[in-house]
């Protein structure tokens, strides 16, 4: 499926790994710890539609900063346990909930992951991760063990783009010193990764891990369940 392109680029969350147990875990357990007893299936459930409804972190390319991302998610969280009644001293809650997301011990690499990269890698192949995320998103590269496969990271809260704006695909292809055709991104969205590498004139594969994730998914795309059927 890649032999034909020498780049790769990959998403970084849902495609390389993942929130554990999940989101709606984390925040109920934190939660716990200050006063706030909430269902992780209900939290959960109310973080992604506030997620949605304010795009995600599209609204963090525009002259971010830490400061400006902290302030962006505390807004967010705060927005979703108003729907539950609120945490007392909602601001130690938040440092401790902002804190622990940064902690590469709350993430999971997806199974496949590394031996995946490591066999582009052996084969010559230069990989790149291009991302929706906030500057927390280096630690946990590091953190996981991914850095020593990748050329570069781009968050879009740092590069001033967010997918599926192609000018952070053509920044990646920039820095890569790359055409488009000859590179070729791996994502789970079909908005963001698919559309976006699209609109910058490039192939792509989605990843769609449990099927039926996507209501429509035109016949042209390649789909993967796995990030192993990648050099099956």
């Amino acid at each position: 499926m890649l032999s034909s392109y020498e780049i790769i680029f990959f998403d970084a969350g849902g495609t390389l790994f993942h929130p554990y147990p999940s989101v709606g875990a984390i925040y109920s357990e934190v939660a716990l710890r200050h006063g706030c007893p909430v269902e992780p299936e209900r939290i959960e459930r109310i973080f992604r539609e506030a997620w949605l409804k304010r795009d995600g972190m599209a609204a963090l390319t525009n002259h971010s900063s830490e400061k400006i991302e902290k302030e962006w998610w505390s807004s967010l969280v705060f927005e979703v346990f108003s729907q539950v009644g609120g945490v007392p001293a909602f601001e130690l809650f938040f440092e401790e909930l902002y804190d622990v997301f940064a902690r590469p011990s709350v993430w999971r690499l997806y199974g496949g992951a590394l031996e995946v990269l490591g066999h582009l890698k052996k084969k010559g192949k230069r990989l790149g991760i291009v991302s929706n995320w906030d500057s927390r998103l280096f630690g946990l590269v590091s953190g996981l063990g991914l850095d020593a496969y990748f050329e570069f990271v781009l968050a879009s809260a740092v590069v001033g783009f967010s997918k599926p704006n192609p000018k952070i695909f053509n920044e990646a292809l920039k820095r890569m010193g790359a055409a488009p055709g000859e590179a070729i991104h791996i994502g789970d969205s079909m908005e963001d990764d698919i559309r976006g590498a699209a609109n910058a004139g490039m192939s792509a594969v989605l990843i769609d891990r449990h099927g039926g994730e996507h209501r429509e998914i035109p016949a042209h795309v390649r789909v993967i369940r796995d990030l192993r059927e990648l050099v099956d």
